[in-house]
């Protein structure tokens, strides 16, 4: 079923979502704890239509909340689809 969700380009305007919002003054939230953005460079990139997206973001997510420094010359894509997997089969 298509319902045209990923067509859209219209970006998200929070201001008007109520998820948002405080719930008594219906002001626009502030953030709670500003986070710091690093960006990284020198990391191999998605092949197109490899359909790996999910294994990149778990990994990247991994590395990134366990302090490792993000190097992928060498990503080990069969390894790391049999290690996520036996995780969650776990």
């Amino acid at each position: 079923m298509n319902n045209g969700f990923f067509e859209e380009t219209e970006l998200t305007n929070f201001g008007d979502c109520d998820a948002y919002k405080d719930n008594i003054t219906g002001s626009l939230l502030e953030a709670q704890v500003p986070f710091i953005v690093k960006f990284a460079q020198d990391i191999v990139p998605q092949k197109s239509a490899s359909l790996d997206c999910g294994l990149y973001v778990a990994t990247f997510v991994e590395y990134l909340s366990d302090q490792i420094e993000i190097s992928f010359v060498d990503f080990r894509h069969e390894y790391l689809r049999k290690r996520y997997g036996a995780l969650m089969w776990s």
